[in-house]
């Protein structure tokens, strides 16, 4: 083969490499373009899901609003009529000392729950036991 007919196809496969790699910048072009749209859409997907989820906590934090309001009516209302009921038990009953005695009795039975900050840890004997097997 003469050099011209080499030179001739190195041209030719050099155009043919050229036009390959301006046909995959289109496609890497068409590809992020595609991917762009996608991730936008998924972004509205995500934002109707949120604002469904925010209308739902907004109805839910208007319900737990209105049912402390009921449960603080209601204790309001417990209390007063507690109150009126022990001012009309103190006005009509007479001092009794088995009542002074009573509450004594009740103060010695009461128990104290208090919150532990960390847990007590039970299995240290045995945990201990397995260490001493060793030495």
């Amino acid at each position: 083969m003469s050099e011209t007919v080499q030179l001739e196809q190195l041209m030719n496969e050099k155009s043919t490499v050229e036009d390959e790699g301006r046909e995959l910048d289109e496609e890497q072009k068409q590809l992020k373009l595609r991917a762009k749209m996608l991730t936008e859409k998924i972004i509205q997907e995500l934002k109707k899901k949120n604002n469904n989820k925010q209308n739902v906590v907004n109805q839910l934090q208007s319900t737990v609003g209105d049912l402390e309001s009921q449960l603080n009516a209601l204790s309001a209302s417990n209390q007063r009529n507690n109150d009126e009921t022990l001012e009309d038990n103190t006005e009509t009953e007479e001092p009794n000392v088995a009542y002074e005695e009573a509450p004594q009795q009740t103060i010695d039975d009461n128990v104290s729950v208090t919150e532990v900050a960390e847990a007590i840890d039970v299995d240290m004997d045995s945990k201990d036991k397995r260490k001493r097997k060793f030495f």
